[in-house]
């Protein structure tokens, strides 16, 4: 579930067969232990996926392997989450009540209001291990150190594969218990194609039409209720970086979602998401892309996604509370007071003192890894181009010049 991007492909690798699907989904049952007949819907988002992997790069040999077994994990994952639920019907029964979503734009302070709120000790949040090992769920099974460490062995891999990373979102450092975007629960169900679960295909993520939000937010609740279930009551804090592209499917699948939405200049925030993405995707494609033909595609790809979030009636839907950036960095915790007064929920002197003690802490500091310039010029951006493919926006939240 992505907004508009480009379709930057990487060059030919070899000459190696494509990945045959029937295959995956037989090694994924026999893996996962699950036998039973396979979704209709799944199935298909699956075939796309691999059509879409066998389109882009022809794989040959142990990079095909890498692939092939990122794939038949991740569907094996997914398999056994479906047994869970079949096996135990109680946690279809789950409420999920009230949730807050970061939403907003990558670069935007999103990672650190979800951090802060993830403090509260009435709230939950999906962590890494989650989307890594989910199955058995937390409350059937006590969940074992050694468990946890396992999934961070994955995390080890991709920050190895990707040199530079942790300078620019060090957040990752935490391994098996780093949060993580709701990006990566849509990859459980193949409605995405995040790095962070596929980080060995050789190109850029998937992308799907706003279509299947409507199917991606059910599996999002189902996930929630998979972690939720024999668990103590507690608000779920999730995060997204689309989820301003479909607010009227997430509203529809949670009516009471409470949303928070930072705002930052886009003559800021681009210049840092383009080198992310250049960092991040560089290394997966071992930097066969040209990321100065991309950067312009890429913001004129996210500009239209934009004025069309922008124009949608849900913008200023009352469970949207908007932030500025420049006022989050300031005082995040006056911000996070803030939503909590303006939303009714309880603000403790408990929670606000482990917000404290978490923004004091020299393990969350965002510099601990360095600092990173960044600069428009490597991406084919200029300020002037940002400022017109963002204009409305910019206008409409009081951005950079309009401030």
């Amino acid at each position: 579930m992505r907004s508009r991007s480009p379709d930057v492909r990487t060059s030919v690798e070899g000459g190696g067969s494509p990945i045959d699907v029937e295959r995956l989904f037989h090694s994924a049952q026999i893996i996962s232990g699950s036998f039973d007949t396979l979704d209709d819907g799944l199935k298909g988002r699956v075939d796309k996926l691999v059509s879409w992997v066998n389109g882009q790069i022809r794989l040959g040999g142990e990079r095909k392997e890498e692939v092939e077994l990122q794939l038949r994990k991740l569907l094996a994952t997914r398999l056994r989450l479906a047994a869970d639920r079949r096996r135990i019907p109680a946690i279809a029964g789950e409420k999920i009540e009230r949730p807050i979503f970061v939403i907003g734009f990558a670069r935007t302070g999103t990672t650190l209001i979800h951090s802060l709120l993830a403090e509260d000790p009435g709230a939950r949040a999906p962590l890494w291990w989650h989307t890594h090992d989910p199955s058995p769920p937390p409350g059937e099974v006590p969940v074992v150190p050694e468990r946890i460490e396992y999934t961070g062995k994955e995390l080890d891999r991709l920050i190895a594969q990707t040199p530079g990373l942790l300078t620019m979102h060090p957040y990752w450092d935490k391994r098996g218990h780093c949060l993580i975007e709701d990006e990566e629960i849509f990859t459980l169900d193949f409605q995405n194609a995040y790095p962070t679960l596929l980080h060995r295909l050789p190109a850029l993520a998937m992308i799907l039409e706003a279509g299947s939000a409507k199917e991606a937010y059910g599996f999002h609740r189902q996930f929630l209720q998979h972690l939720q279930w024999n668990q103590d009551p507690k608000h779920w804090v999730v995060k997204g970086i689309y989820h301003q592209f479909v607010l009227k499917e997430l509203f529809e699948a949670y009516p009471d979602a409470l949303c928070i939405w930072p705002h930052r200049d886009p003559a800021e925030v681009h210049p840092s998401t383009m080198a992310i993405t250049a960092v991040l995707y560089g290394a997966i494609t071992n930097w066969q892309m040209d990321f100065k033909e991309l950067g312009p595609l890429f913001v004129q790809g996210i500009a239209q996604s934009v004025a069309a979030a922008v124009d949608s009636p849900f913008v200023d839907d009352p469970r949207i509370l908007h932030v500025d950036f420049r006022k989050l960095t300031r005082d995040p915790i006056a911000i996070v007071r803030k939503a909590y007064g303006t939303w009714g929920l309880d603000y403790s002197d408990a929670f606000e003192g482990r917000m404290k003690a978490w923004l004091a802490d020299p393990a969350n500091a965002p510099d601990r890894y360095g600092r990173y310039r960044y600069t428009m010029e490597p991406y084919g951006l200029t300020r002037e181009m940002i400022e017109g493919a963002f204009e409305g926006y910019s206008r409409r939240f009081k951005l950079g010049k309009f401030a």
